[in-house]
């Protein structure tokens, strides 16, 4: 099921950091295992069903577009990286989940969950970007301000370089910066985590995503435009 996988990729450094998901001893352990091919579906999804926003989002997207499995592949690519199905899910049921599905116990209260909801933009999509940028953490075990929202959000760059030890690799990359606004600031070089186990035979050159600060995907042109267009499309909501 490479829905199940690729939503693994994206969730388990976060979990790991003890930012998402539930924190349950081998919880990180089952999404990274289940990358390497091990492990079974069923167990990943019991567990990616319990982060309190990635779940919500996925719902939304596979029902907005006629989709039963909320990790069918499209559905989990469209939340994290971004594609068409985005352009099906109206706005006034992205504020019905927000307002419902952010407001259970241990989460937004009621009252913060509907101002949010309310203070939704006509074009806001549920881009992963929307939600780390726009609504920030729903559980309050990491405060998105600053250099964290940088970490937080998905990112795109070029290898330019790797390490000789295969641990870390250069990549090139636009920064989220600020001045007043927030905005995707002049290229430069970012040091990055590479586990080789995670994700195999990366090159220079090679065009990947990053959370966290650890290399989640290799990502093709098609995909680099689509996170690249929702990014934007979030930075000029929050803007206005």
């Amino acid at each position: 099921m490479l829905g199940v996988k690729i939503a693994a990729r994206y969730s388990f450094k976060p979990c790991s950091l003890g930012f998402c998901g539930p924190q349950n001893k081998n919880t990180s352990d089952i999404l990274y295992d289940y990358v390497l091919g091990k492990g079974n579906a069923k167990k990943v999804i019991n567990v990616l069903k319990k982060f309190k926003s990635l779940y919500p989002y996925l719902k939304l997207i596979a029902k907005s577009n006629g989709i039963k499995d909320p990790f069918d592949k499209k559905v989990v690519q469209a939340y994290w990286i971004g594609n068409e199905l985005l352009e099906k899910v109206k706005r006034e049921d992205l504020k019905e989940t927000i307002a419902k599905e952010f407001s259970k116990p241990s989460l937004l209260s009621k009252t913060k969950a509907k101002d949010i909801a309310k203070s939704i933009a006509k074009r806001a999509k549920p881009h992963h970007s929307f939600h780390v940028l726009f609504i920030g953490s729903v559980t309050g075990r990491v405060k998105l301000l600053g250099r964290l929202l940088d970490l937080c959000r998905i990112s795109w760059g070029e290898i330019t370089k790797i390490k000789k030890d295969l641990s870390k690799i250069i990549v090139r990359y636009k920064p989220l910066a600020s001045n007043k606004k927030i905005y995707l600031g002049k290229p430069r070089e970012r040091i990055i985590t590479w586990d080789v186990k995670f994700l195999p035979r990366l090159k220079v050159g090679d065009n990947i995503s990053f959370h966290w600060n650890f290399v989640c995907e290799k990502l093709n042109q098609k995909q680099i435009k689509y996170l690249e267009k929702y990014t934007k499309q979030t930075i000029n909501l929050i803007n206005a």
